[in-house]
């Protein structure tokens, strides 16, 4: 079974739309809703049959996390939940560290505890630059910073 984390924003529930049309039948969402809106698991079923299982929940605190591992059996990953805003991170840049790589490392302690070794880290295309050219491959290099 697969775990989308910020399955309800926008990457998150077009990937749920899509894993749901390559087969997968059930698939758990966890979304603390910061960026995103519960109705949006209404519209995904309105899309395509899944049956969804919904946590609003902190992906950096482990209890949460233990409670969706425990309860569903998680072998993949897909991992979005993380603040993506380029300016505020350039003004608020130990919010995002805490955040985004807080919430992954605990992430990453639950699924070794569970023995969940598949992940799919999602980031940034911003890293690219304004320069790079559209469409983006994993083989490019960085872009300059522009701040």
């Amino acid at each position: 079974m697969i775990l989308v984390t910020g399955g309800c924003g926008y990457i998150g529930s077009h990937t749920v739309v899509e894993l749901a049309k390559a087969g997968e039948k059930e698939i758990v969402i966890a979304d603390n809703l910061s960026n995103s809106k519960k109705d949006v698991l209404e519209r995904i079923k309105e899309i395509v049959p899944v049956t969804l299982h919904f946590y609003q929940a902190d992906i950096g605190a482990e209890a949460d996390m233990e409670r969706i591992f425990s309860e569903h059996p998680i072998d993949t990953v897909v991992h979005f939940a993380g603040l993506k805003a380029v300016g505020e991170s350039v003004e608020k840049p130990v919010k995002y560290y805490r955040n985004n790589i807080d919430t992954t490392l605990t992430l990453l302690e639950v699924m070794q505890e569970t023995g969940c070794r598949r992940m799919v880290f999602s980031s940034s295309a911003t890293i690219y630059g304004e320069e790079a050219p559209v469409p983006y491959t994993e083989t490019m290099g960085r872009g300059k910073c522009t701040n």
